[in-house]
């Protein structure tokens, strides 16, 4: 799974130029014990929600401290109305965050990983956030914001502007955004690993193939998409193992995968041997909990095949998912629209749902 790139940077300090190899986590992960809302910048009045993560990501990866993924939305939404005017500046800058051609050469960034060796490009809002976050950091932020952002734009009402604006949506947000680690294996007691998240009650399926919980859900709907986070990459196979629901394996079909999310939000599937911890298959998911959908999680079930709808988006083995999903490739997740297709297989489903949810 991709859930670190590896990204060969030049950053100038003083006269010399340091090449350095900078991690950067794609993915966020939180522990949530008892009470409390999840952490991050989670949302800011007039930001788009869907930018929220690269805004934060993209600080992260650069060091931007606290309050930087305010400062890269301040920038976004005084030089392109968040996107929304794209055209070029009278002095040629282009792109989502307004890049002259010399500083997009200078620190543009390539990163989708489906694409190596693919040039960076400007009208992407991930690598024109990313880019614009090595050249805030290369000029001095986060010690010297007002440095940093007058660099960026060398006038003195630009870093005023941005700067209050940055303030204001940090206030919004309630503070900090906070750095996390990756998605790690927890225990079915005490605390629940949460993923990356995103703002309002509808899942999202990241770029690199997570998917980030919506912030709403309750804590078990978000340790059900974090389960699942933790099995994209696996491949497609039928084989059991005894451990194949408490420890990642390399491989899961259709039920098998259902399960392991089921069992890792602590939703235990009822057809799961206790003894020997093997999950059951498709055709024993037919039993499984309460009739009917849920709210945030339904089961769908046959003789030969199951998947599972969270928060809006499915996990599935199924041939129906995208030209880069192909058949057998595991479970990955997916958009609800090849449910219709899914569901017309001839088979005889049925929904199914963990009650309360």
């Amino acid at each position: 799974m991709r859930r670190l790139f590896v990204i060969a940077l030049t950053l100038t300090i003083g006269l010399p130029t340091v090449a350095v190899l900078l991690l950067f986590a794609a993915a966020r992960s939180q522990t949530q014990c008892g009470g409390g809302g999840p952490a991050g910048p989670g949302s800011a009045p007039g930001i788009p929600a869907s930018l929220l993560g690269i805004y934060d990501q993209a600080a992260e990866a650069y060091r931007l401290g606290p309050q930087g993924w305010a400062y890269l939305a301040a920038i976004n939404y005084v030089e392109t109305r968040f996107g929304q005017d794209l055209s070029p500046s009278s002095q040629g800058a282009i792109g989502w965050m307004q890049f002259e051609p010399g500083s997009w050469a200078q620190y543009a960034v390539s990163t989708d990983p489906s694409k190596p060796g693919a040039p960076p490009n400007p009208y992407d809002p991930w690598d024109a956030i990313f880019a614009a976050a090595n050249d805030l950091h290369a000029n001095g932020a986060p010690g010297d914001w007002p440095g940093a952002i007058y660099a960026y734009n060398h006038a003195g009402w630009y870093v005023s502007e941005v700067q209050q604006l940055g303030q204001r949506y940090a206030e919004a947000a309630g503070g900090a955004a906070v750095a996390l680690d990756a998605p790690q294996a927890t225990s079915q007691v005490g605390c629940i690993a949460i993923g990356p998240t995103t703002p309002g009650a509808m899942a999202l399926i990241l770029r690199d193939g997570l998917a980030a919980a919506p912030q709403d859900a309750p804590a078990q709907v978000q340790a059900a998409i974090a389960a699942g986070n933790r099995i994209i990459d696996t491949s497609y196979s039928t084989e059991r193992d005894p451990n194949m629901l408490s420890t990642v394996m390399p491989s899961y079909d259709c039920s098998g995968s259902t399960d392991f999310v089921l069992y890792n939000a602590g939703l235990n599937a009822a057809q799961v041997d206790v003894g020997d911890a093997i999950a059951g298959d498709s055709g024993m998911l037919e039993s499984y909990g309460d009739p009917g959908p849920g709210r945030w999680i339904t089961v769908f079930a046959s003789g030969g095949h199951a998947l599972i709808e969270i928060a809006g988006i499915l996990l599935d083995t199924s041939r129906f998912g995208a030209p880069t999903t192909p058949p057998g490739s595991g479970p990955r997740w997916q958009p609800t629209t090849i449910l219709a297709a899914q569901l017309n297989d001839g088979n005889s489903w049925t929904e199914r749902h963990p009650p309360g949810l």
